[in-house]
């Protein structure tokens, strides 16, 4: 449960650390921030238990320990493993060990679950005019079905026995395989559920997110306690502000606008920096962990990455590395502070340490964010409020334009607030403002000109406006990792497409309609092939994930995929063209 504090225990807060918020920056209302509680969990979360049973590699995957049952309290088999380790002198053999997790843990899934508003035809179907991407939405549009889960009861009434979090209502995971869901990767699904005619079941969702809020003042990065202390972009916000367009449900936002509040309070007051350049302060936000052990869901291999530096540092890898996964992206050389060249697969990831760098698709999303909660309090004529949010949106609309903006490359540009310098590399999150809207909108073709021009001189496109690739690549530096070149992303092909298409630029328009005409042909290949949707797409092979490796079945998904071609045959239904 979050708390608040005092308004003098929160000023003496201030004082102790030196933390300026925006709140006095503005010389707004006070806001209490929450007080969140990091997981102090002996099974799944700390402790000796959990590091020797993820380094003995009991499963080839560290996940798949901190996701099961206990089959009794925590406590009583904790003290069972401090006897089991004294008997063999803290070098417990591995069968022993196997035997021990045998005994008291057991594998955990959750169920199928129905959607009551779910459509066999739902309407867009109707919309889209090409025989062929008819039968693939409707196709897609079945996926559903088989990523519709709901946590039982059971999981609320013996949650010691659960690493996961119980929430009331029904939602989609991204593959039939998970068992919970992530907190960013939800923007897209309840839009594409929305599409559908789910608005019940994005009510639900949505319900789901406003509890995690309502008892740790946050939303986690996903359904675990073990996530307690990260969570991802805070998208809650922008989903409650489209549900509300799809339905007017005007009580349902007002309701639990106290909630989203709580939400912003923890970005302010927890991730939230004051950058100084010449000569000025901006309000900028970045991605940070308070918390330094390894992941437990990623136990070993942080481990393993980290041994190799010296013991003092190791904690501050921890908490770069989960400073990363906070972004979504997980491993990239977006998070890397320097581009030196490394043979050793371990010392290139220790490169990450987006501590220092202010992301744009963060700080446009939290000026977003500011703008749409000052139109709420609006609504419920709270008139005070409503003029902090308007004024926090300019402040970050200040620091963007001050800091993102680079005013050679007529571009939006990560920032290194430890060297005050712009990032010049190129990433598909480069033109989140577009997305956004955070930019004067009285230039709104000038940027949409730039960004056009930017994406020519990146080789991203032509200069007749086609694509020169399959789909746009997260980054042009291939490093093997994920969220780098060759790999295509759903959500960066959303916020790349839409923002482009939002803009009164015509050419690019014409980019953004070109874009989505080559994404969907490059899914509906892949789709063909294997009858479901990929996480992440080739910019270089058509229909490919980019894995060298083709599985026999692939599993059904893929939430967000599935949400992000819904946008699309929405908005362009009636032109796009099979191949």
């Amino acid at each position: 449960m979050y708390l608040y504090n005092t308004y003098s225990i929160y000023l003496l807060i201030l004082f102790l650390d030196g933390y300026h918020s925006s709140q006095n920056l503005l010389r707004g209302p006070y806001h209490p921030p929450p007080i969140y509680q990091i997981c102090h969990s002996v099974i799944c979360c700390q402790g000796a238990l959990l590091r020797t049973i993820q380094m003995s590699k009991v499963f080839g995957s560290s996940k798949t320990f901190v996701d099961m049952k206990t089959k009794r309290k925590a406590l009583e088999i904790f003290n069972d493993f401090i006897g089991l380790n004294k008997t063999f002198n803290g070098n417990i053999p591995l069968p022993e060990l196997q035997k021990f997790v045998k005994t008291n843990f057991q594998n955990h899934t959750i169920r199928r679950w129905s959607p009551p508003d779910f459509k066999n035809h739902p309407m867009i179907i109707n919309y889209v005019q090409d025989y062929t991407y008819k039968e693939f939405l409707s196709g897609i549009n079945q996926l559903w079905n088989k990523l519709a889960k709901i946590i039982p009861t059971k999981v609320k009434n013996d949650a010691q026995l659960y690493s996961m979090i119980y929430v009331p209502n029904g939602f989609f995971v991204n593959v039939e395989s998970q068992n919970e869901f992530y907190y960013w990767d939800a923007y897209w699904i309840i839009k594409g559920a929305l599409i559908c005619g789910m608005e019940t079941t994005v009510k639900g969702i949505l319900q789901n997110f406003l509890s995690i809020i309502r008892n740790y003042g946050y939303v986690l990065m996903g359904n675990r306690i073990y996530y307690e202390g990260r969570t991802q972009p805070p998208l809650l916000t922008q989903m409650m502000a489209i549900y509300y367009t799809y339905t007017k449900d005007e009580k349902f936002m007002t309701d639990n606008i106290e909630l989203l509040d709580a939400e912003m309070m923890f970005w302010l007051r927890y991730r939230t920096v004051n950058v100084r350049s010449t000569g000025n302060t901006y309000v900028m936000t970045h991605y940070m962990s308070d918390t330094f052990d390894p992941r437990p869901e990623m136990y070993s291999a942080d481990v393993y990455i980290a041994k190799s530096l010296p013991i003092k540092d190791q904690d501050e890898y921890y908490c770069r590395v989960k400073a990363a996964s906070e972004s979504g992206w997980g491993f990239s050389s977006k998070h890397f502070h320097n581009r030196d060249h490394y043979n050793d697969f371990r010392r290139v990831l220790l490169k990450i340490n987006p501590l220092n760098f202010a992301y744009v698709e963060l700080n446009s999303i939290m000026q977003s964010n500011s703008n749409i909660l000052s139109n709420m309090y609006l609504i419920v004529n709270d008139e005070v409020n409503s003029k902090f949010y308007k004024q926090l949106a300019h402040r970050y609309q200040i620091g963007i334009n001050a800091l993102l903006w680079n005013e050679d490359e007529k571009i939006w540009l990560d920032f290194d607030t430890s060297t005050a310098e712009s990032r010049n590399y190129f990433y598909a999150s480069n033109l989140a403002p577009l997305w956004t809207g955070s930019y004067d909108d009285k230039l709104s073709e000038f940027y949409g000109d730039s960004a056009v021009e930017y994406l020519i001189r990146n080789n991203i496109i032509n200069e007749d406006l086609t694509p020169r690739y399959l789909c746009v690549p997260t980054s042009l530096y291939n490093t093997g990792l994920d969220w780098d070149y060759n790999n295509c992303w759903p959500q960066l092909q959303s916020m790349i497409i839409f923002g482009l298409h939002s803009t009164r630029s015509e050419k690019a328009k014409q980019v953004a309609l070109n874009l989505a005409s080559s994404w969907v042909h490059t899914n509906f290949v892949g789709y063909n092939k294997t009858r479901t949707l990929f996480e992440k797409y080739s910019a270089i092979t058509l229909g490919s994930n980019g894995e060298k490796k083709a599985l026999k079945n692939y599993p059904a998904g893929y939430g967000v995929t599935i949400g992000v071609l819904l946008e699309i045959f929405h908005e362009w239904g009636d032109k796009l063209k099979s191949k």
